[in-house]
């Protein structure tokens, strides 16, 4: 399988979820969510790192990010 266009990017998920604050015990309860829905964008103002629970709240009830409602990573 290949690997994402983040991962290729150098983008490393965070610990935690940058929505909720969620602390995750195993990596694979974090995602790499793009904020402008577009895969292809990889760069660093587009990535968070998001828990299941936020990704599916994003999903279902429409409350992602927008670009501006955001602080960059530092």
């Amino acid at each position: 399988m290949p690997k994402p266009n983040w991962v290729k990017t150098g983008y490393r998920k965070k610990p935690h979820c940058e929505k909720c604050g969620f602390k995750a015990k195993y990596k694979e309860q974090l995602f790499v969510y793009h904020i402008d829905g577009n895969l292809n964008n990889t760069s660093t103002f587009n990535l968070k790192t998001v828990c299941a629970n936020c990704q599916y709240e994003i999903a279902h009830d429409g409350l992602g990010w927008v670009q501006g409602d955001l602080v960059p990573d530092r």
